[in-house]
């Protein structure tokens, strides 16, 4: 969960994201607005397209003379008086008797645009009895919205060559109808936008860091001692003043580096001169002549002098290995190497007894550097011998698999603990620290894989189901 949360904050934190946020929320915000101004511009042209169906309508019917009743007329009112049951006097304005049946006959009103399902009405503007009352007398002629059974209706108010007022209206279910159709239209091409330009900008951005990741994944992949400039050519213009930092702060590591690997071979060539003077000194020296005292310190002596000396000279290899020596690339065979190697080593098998040879077909032949791979057979070998006991088993052999030759070297000692696998690749890291029951300098795996990384090679240690460790070294083949 805490591995989860911890990548949540790096992406939240890394600058893709927030370039796709900046991106995404302001094509977000204009595709918005747009669809926004899209809805009101059919929401106008509707409208206007309404208003001008009802004008139009209107001016036929005035411009071609189309006869409207003359009851659609204002009714003109006369004056009765009469009188109460008190005796007061009463004015009663009453429609003139010319007028009288034509004011209850029947005649279109607006509210048929929803009492009788019409889409378009043309009817007088004078109510009929008993009815709403939508226009007051004096209106002037233009267009109008009125509310009729809580339904919005546009209408335009017109009067003809014969004074008759007349009103052209129909129900806002058409407008209403455009509009939703637009606001659903707008609504769906924004959402299909938005699904469109996420991604589209999340992929854009990927493309344009991708020289990032990719030089990234180089970094990652550069052996330990490569301190080589970086080459950017494809990355944007704005990383160049980092990436001359990033330049910068290699050079300076480069030249450290250098100082301590020669300040190493200088410090371990300078002891090599008196150790070789007090090694031949130690000789000479014969021990049957010596009390049994001075006898034993002289074997004890002898025995500090080698441990001494081969940690100068794996000193002297390990520095060599980390300053980029100039690889000799030369078909070479597994075999032969193996026969040196048992030469050399073969004194220490048969101090402890060990059954050491080749096992199996080892008559391959590969391309390498001869004393690179030379050094790393034998420390492995060394290492192996060391670590077996009296009477073990150490065994050389060769596996080809997939275009890759492996270089095998078993051991029947205890092993190594699964905690411990990486880190005997540090330098001095001894397996028990100071209380290891084994002699050694600690550098003998760092310069097996320091050597194999400058071979393209890799060293993989693995703990054998019958016992003891398998060191297994892929080359290419």
């Amino acid at each position: 969960m805490e591995g989860h949360k911890g990548k949540l904050i790096i992406f939240f934190r890394s600058l893709r994201f927030k370039l796709c946020l900046g991106i995404s929320v302001i094509g977000i915000a204009y595709i918005g607005l747009s669809n926004y101004m899209s809805y009101n511009k059919t929401k106008a042209e509707a409208q206007a397209f309404i208003d001008e169906e009802l004008m139009q309508i209107a001016n036929v019917i005035i411009n071609y003379n189309v006869i409207l009743p003359k009851n659609w007329d204002r009714p003109r009112m006369r004056r009765h008086i009469i009188t109460d049951f008190e005796g007061h006097i009463l004015h009663q304005f009453m429609p003139r008797n010319s007028h009288m049946n034509s004011l209850f006959m029947e005649v279109p009103s607006i509210n048929d645009l929803f009492d009788k399902h019409q889409e378009i009405i043309i009817a007088p503007i004078f109510s009929g009895p008993g009815q709403t009352v939508y226009f007051p007398p004096n209106i002037d002629d233009g267009l109008y919205t009125v509310l009729i059974n809580d339904k919005r209706v546009r209408a335009y108010v017109a009067t003809n060559k014969q004074q008759i007022r007349f009103v052209v209206a129909r129900p806002y279910e058409l407008l209403d109808a455009l509009v939703n159709q637009a606001l659903q239209h707008s609504i769906g091409s924004f959402t299909l936008l938005i699904f469109i330009y996420i991604p589209c900008i999340i992929f854009i951005v990927g493309l344009i860091f991708m020289p990032v990741k990719r030089l990234a994944s180089e970094l990652y992949r550069r052996k330990n001692n490569d301190l080589s400039p970086i080459t950017a050519h494809t990355l944007p213009s704005e990383l160049d003043v980092f990436i001359e930092a990033i330049n910068n702060l290699l050079l300076k590591t480069e030249r450290t580096m250098q100082r301590e690997r020669r300040f190493i071979a200088d410090a371990a060539h300078e002891m090599r001169t008196p150790l070789t003077a007090i090694s031949l000194q130690a000789q000479s020296l014969d021990e049957n002549l010596l009390s049994k005292t001075e006898a034993e310190k002289l074997v004890q002596l002898k025995q500090a002098i080698k441990r001494q000396r081969d940690l100068t000279n794996n000193l002297l290899e390990y520095a060599r290995c980390q300053s980029r020596p100039v690889l000799h690339m030369e078909p070479l065979s597994i075999k032969d190497l193996f026969i040196e190697v048992i030469e050399d080593l073969g004194s220490i098998a048969d101090e402890k007894d060990i059954d050491f040879g080749i096992e199996g077909e080892c008559d391959y032949k590969v391309v390498s550097d001869r004393a690179g791979l030379k050094t790393v057979i034998r420390n492995l070998v060394s290492n192996a011998l060391k670590y077996t006991p009296q009477g073990g088993r150490c065994d050389l052999r060769c596996i080809l698999q997939k275009k890759r030759l492996e270089i095998i070297v078993d051991d029947s000692g205890p092993g190594i603990l699964e905690q411990e696998k990486e880190n005997v690749f540090n330098v001095f890291y001894r397996v028990g620290g100071d209380s290891a029951r084994f002699e050694g300098t600690g550098l003998g795996l760092p310069i097996v894989r320091s050597t194999c990384e400058q071979l393209g090679a890799s060293i993989t240690l693995i703990n054998r189901e019958e016992g003891g460790l398998r060191a297994c070294v892929s080359l290419p083949y």
